[in-house]
């Protein structure tokens, strides 16, 4: 009996939306990944769903929340946001420290504008 291809056209959908947003071709984001274009592009146009490792290098190359792949019930938040997530994963007490303290500066700065 011949095995059914999973499909997942969400999955794709993200994907693809992550890779155009960051204007990636196809070769692109092969080249930051390791993943094929010719894959790329069968799981974005087909739905087809990718190994968790295949996926895991697509989520780190586009730098992007894997939350939405494994949680899709939850609420989806825009993709800097995402990236935002990734990034601050990334950073020690002492950066996450500092980019608080910018971003409340920042805050305060815009909140009160000066005139």
């Amino acid at each position: 009996m011949a095995e059914t291809k999973k499909t997942d056209k969400s999955m794709g959908f993200r994907l693809k939306q992550a890779r155009t947003e960051q204007k990636l071709t196809y070769e692109e984001l092969a080249e930051k990944s390791g993943v094929s274009s010719r894959y790329i592009k069968e799981i974005e146009n087909h739905g087809n769903i990718p190994s968790i490792e295949k996926l895991g290098q697509l989520i780190r190359a586009l730098h992007i929340s894997a939350d939405p792949f494994f949680y899709p019930a939850a609420p989806s938040d825009n993709l800097d946001y995402q990236r935002l997530q990734v990034y601050l994963s990334q950073c020690t007490d002492d950066q996450i420290t500092t980019i608080l303290a910018i971003v409340e500066a920042y805050l305060r700065t815009y909140k009160n504008p000066m005139k």
